[in-house]
This record gives C-alpha cells, sequence and structure tokens, in this order.
C-alpha cells in the first residue's frame, strides 16, 4: 500500500501547490504525512466507474474500434448496445457475469420482442468488448465467453432476375430513377457508398469511380457499364444546382442525396411493379451477375470491397439452376 500513498501524496501536492502559499507548504506536508498513515490507500479504476449509468471505459472502447477505421455507422450500433446493455444491468464492468449477460439477452427476447440473429449480433458486440478489456488489464475474465452462441437460421438472399432488373428499370419514372438504378447495379457499392459519390469521382474514359469512403474508411475503384454512363450522363444534364454529389434530391434546394432517401427512391420504383427491390438487393444481384458470369472470386471480392473472400460468397451464392449448368458442362 505504500506506493499506492505515496502516489496519493503526491497527486495531491501537485494540486495544492498553486494554491497554498509556499511558507505554508511544509506544515500542510507533515499534517498530510502524519494523517495518510494512519489509512489503507488504494486506486479506484475511475475507467469503470458509470456515468448517467455508463461506464467510461466504453468511451475509451469506442475510440480504439474508430482508431482501427470502423466505419461510423458500425461504431453507432455498438456504442448504441453497449449503453442500453449498462442502462438495463446496472452493474460497472468488472461485476458482469455471464448470467447477466444471459438475463438481457432473455430481456431482448421476452420484452422487446427482438429476433434470435439480433440477440447473437449484441452478443458477438459484448463478447468484443469483454475481450478488450482483458486484454487492456481492465478485467481478467471476460463473461460472455460461456454464453452460448443463438443459433439461427439466415434467410437465403435472393437477387433479381434478368427480368426483374429490366422490369425495374421500365418502372422509372425519370431519368434520375434510372441512372440510380443502373449505378447501383453496374457498380456493386453499398448505399452509404453510392451517396458519398461526388461527381469529380467519375472518370468518364475508364468509366470507374472512386470510392473513397468505402467500409472501414477504405479506398478502392468501382466501374460502370455502357448503360449507366448513358443514363448518368443524361441525368447530370437536366442538373441545373452546384452541388459536388452525383446524387442529389429531387426537390430544391438539391442537397446530397442520404441513405433513408435513396432507399425510399428505391422502394418507391418496386412497389410500381410490385418487387420487393433495396439499394442492397441490387448489390446482391451484382454479385450473383458476377459469379454467373465467369469473374473470379479474388476480382470480385475487390469490387465489392469485401475483407474476406467468404463474405462475398455470402452475398452471391450460386443457384441450384447454375450447379446444374456446370455439372452437365463438365461431366456430360
Amino acid at each position: 500500500m505504500a506506493d499506492n500513498s505515496e502516489s496519493f501524496r503526491n497527486e495531491l501536492v501537485s494540486r495544492l501547490i498553486n494554491s497554498i502559499p509556499q511558507d505554508q507548504m511544509q506544515n500542510v506536508l507533515n499534517a498530510l504525512d502524519a494523517t495518510v498513515s494512519g489509512y489503507d490507500i488504494s486506486h479506484k479504476p475511475t475507467a469503470l466507474i458509470t456515468t448517467d449509468g455508463v461506464p467510461e471505459v466504453v468511451k475509451y472502447y469506442l475510440v480504439s474500434k474508430a482508431v482501427e477505421n470502423l466505419s461510423k455507422g458500425t461504431l453507432k450500433i455498438y456504442r448504441l448496445r453497449l449503453i442500453d446493455f449498462f442502462n438495463v444491468v446496472k452493474k460497472i464492468p468488472t461485476d458482469i457475469r455471464a448470467s447477466d449477460i444471459r438475463s438481457y439477452l432473455f430481456f431482448c427476447q421476452t420484452q422487446r420482442n427482438a429476433s434470435d440473429a439480433y440477440r447473437d449480433t449484441i452478443r458477438r458486440i459484448l463478447n468484443a468488448f469483454f475481450e478488450w478489456l482483458c486484454a487492456n488489464d481492465y478485467t481478467l475474465k471476460n463473461p460472455c465467453a460461456s454464453v452460448e452462441r443463438i443459433k439461427y437460421q439466415t434467410p437465403q438472399r435472393v437477387p433479381l432476375t434478368a427480368y426483374e432488373l429490366e422490369d425495374l428499370r421500365w418502372h422509372c419514372k425519370t431519368i434520375r430513377e434510372k441512372a440510380l438504378v443502373d449505378f447501383l447495379y453496374s457498380t456493386g457499392v453499398r448505399a452509404s457508398e453510392c451517396t458519398a459519390v461526388n461527381i469529380a469521382d467519375i472518370d468518364w474514359v475508364s468509366r470507374s469511380v472512386v470510392v473513397r469512403h468505402g467500409k472501414g474508411n477504405k479506398r478502392r475503384m468501382v466501374y460502370f457499364n455502357a448503360e449507366s454512363e448513358l443514363t448518368l450522363r443524361k441525368y447530370l444534364e437536366t442538373r441545373s444546382d452546384s452541388s459536388e454529389a452525383l446524387f442529389v434530391t429531387s426537390r430544391n434546394p438539391h442537397h446530397r442525396l442520404g441513405i433513408r432517401g435513396l432507399q425510399n427512391e428505391i422502394s418507391r420504383i418496386s412497389e410500381r411493379c410490385s418487387m420487393n427491390a433495396h439499394p442492397h438487393k441490387l448489390r446482391h444481384t451484382f454479385a450473383t451477375s458476377g459469379l454467373q458470369g465467369g469473374m473470379s472470386l479474388d476480382k470480385l471480392q475487390a469490387l465489392m470491397g469485401h475483407a474476406k473472400p467468404e463474405t462475398t460468397l455470402i452475398y452471391a451464392k450460386l443457384d441450384q439452376t447454375d450447379i446444374q449448368r456446370e455439372h452437365r458442362r463438365v461431366y456430360s
């Protein structure tokens, strides 16, 4: 405890030195030493103390994840889930047990009707947080390590057929809508990436686009086809605003089109042809078309901006028709 007492004494002196006259300082130090000797002083880990129910260390964790270039969307999800967990459980991290995590997951299931997939996402977020605490010596054990994975069945992603894609284009009422559909399909970009593209990011000669703000802030190059070039040029000719954004809102003032706005645009088009389409479905269609057209997995992975090839396969599973066709080609 001597080290803690000495640290306490030094810190207190540093805070008092500018507020106590020099000729009185020695008397204060003597009194301090006499008082401290009668107490057992230990350091309190202030990072674990809660502010409005949320441990300060949660902020440190999010900063560390931001340094790792996690996207703003992912950081927001982490922040909301961790804040909610500690607000419900009302304990500091060192007091959390596996039973607390299981109780919270059960609470999400029964009181909030959370799906199995969503609850397992929460479990993975908590597990990553407590693993980080262990690695940074805040705690000795990860209480989430013994919490069982929540099994769930991943819904099968179904891409648009060639007919459905053309039907979607046919039901576009404006050249702006058609430009959006063509750009999303031919580039395979995410909704967030599409809304971040500027006109200056386009190279018309190579029909390429620089994606500067991909997932994890990774920069990559994507390409669009001749059909998309045609609709993009026609759309830009209709523009009279001064915005640098490639896609802007349809009404004045023409601000950059946001993610929710983009989703609503595609949703409105798909409703006209009684179809369930959204930006991510066009991205999935891009991936599936790439594999069906013979594109290698590594090149498709690069175009889609995936860190792992397994992710690309999830987005672009071949259906049984493709498998049957390939089997006949090889073994017939």
